[in-house]
């Protein structure tokens, strides 16, 4: 992990038990840790320092983790982020799908599975570097000039079509749910069913009828 080794990491959380042990553990990969004990503390951070990945608790005393991840992501969905709960939350977890999440710890920390999540952080900082993204069929996506090219073609994209692609680019290998659309894309717009239909028939009437997978009841994903 030694490309997180100059990163500084936000860590939400307000058991001091845990962050002290936290800190040791998370430092053995990262620069620096950076603690913020409620919502507030944690934007004043963000604000102030340079944030390269955050860990956030669910549960906090008066707050809730996915209310800061939600209101974050409202202005940055390039930050990686991992949540922190002492239980699994079957509920909480379906929340946090449209949240793009890099990964779920459950507390006491697994030393693997924190390995594991951090890999992920790892390729999502990576990813956010690059700046032409490869999709699929020959298709990539340049993030500078928010353009589709495949050879010597280029697709030029209208807002939502740009949206569409960040998101894809962010989760080329997950089910882009309903629900993604509706804040990635229509970025909480009114969106029925045949507006979402549409769209998709849009995409793949440009980009080929295989561009998108449909999943039945559960959404659409790019098969590489």
């Amino acid at each position: 992990m030694e490309f997180l080794s100059d990163k500084h990491l936000l860590l939400l959380e307000d058991s001091d038990e845990f962050i002290e042990n936290a800190i040791s553990l998370f430092n053995m990969f990262v620069k620096k840790t950076f603690v913020a004990k409620n919502i507030k503390e944690a934007f004043k951070l963000l604000e102030n320092e340079k944030i390269d990945l955050i860990i956030s608790d669910i549960h906090l005393k008066n707050e809730s983790g996915l209310d800061f991840i939600e209101k974050f992501r409202q202005t940055n969905n390039q930050t990686p982020i991992l949540i922190l709960s002492g239980y699994k939350d079957e509920d909480l977890l379906f929340k946090a799908m449209t949240l793009n999440l890099s990964g779920y710890l459950i507390k006491p920390i697994n030393f693997k599975a924190l390995m594991e999540a951090f890999g992920k952080c790892e390729t999502k900082l990576k990813l956010n570097n690059e700046k032409i993204i490869d999709l699929k069929s020959g298709f990539k996506y340049d993030k500078e000039l928010k353009r589709v090219i495949k050879e010597d073609e280029i697709f030029e994209l209208n807002k939502k079509e740009i949206l569409f692609f960040e998101m894809l680019c962010e989760n080329k290998k997950r089910v882009i749910t309903r629900d993604m659309f509706i804040k990635f894309v229509y970025e909480y717009e009114p969106m029925s069913d045949g507006a979402l239909n549409n769209f998709v028939l849009r995409i793949r009437k440009r980009f080929g009828k295989n561009f998108l997978h449909t999943i039945p009841d559960v959404g659409y994903k790019m098969i590489i």
